[in-house]
């Protein structure tokens, strides 16, 4: 496939950001590659500019595709949050496209990983 037969990004991940007190939660769905990773980037960087934010929730539960440009995204978007003195929150659950390269890379020990958004929130579950 030729790039001009490539899906655009739009149609390979889905962003959606909501706030939950005063938490915002992005849901990611989808694939989360060189095409899409600034898409990430771009909800994380517009939830951390709002001044009231809180936590910031990413929910990976349906990434269907994880490489190297969304780990990085990742990583930026943690070190950005740390910045701001709140570690971001990162949902996942058994999806093997999202769990092994994290295990891979050793992501899972220096991002702050949760089950649920429930947990992330710390809510009570």
């Amino acid at each position: 496939m030729t790039s001009d037969q490539a899906p655009a990004a739009e149609q390979l991940l889905r962003v959606e950001s909501r706030r939950t007190g005063s938490a915002t939660v992005v849901t990611v769905s989808g694939e989360v590659d060189m095409y899409t990773a600034p898409r990430l980037e771009a909800a994380v960087g517009r939830a951390l500019a709002d001044p009231a934010v809180g936590p910031i929730v990413v929910d990976l539960t349906n990434v269907e595709f994880l490489d190297q440009a969304g780990l990085a995204a990742l990583v930026d978007a943690h070190r950005a949050a740390e910045r701001q003195d709140d570690p971001l929150r990162v949902v996942v659950d058994h999806n093997r496209p999202v769990i092994r390269p994290l295990e891979i890379t050793g992501l899972e020990r220096v991002l702050a990983l949760y089950h649920d958004v429930a947990e992330a929130l710390g809510e009570p579950i």
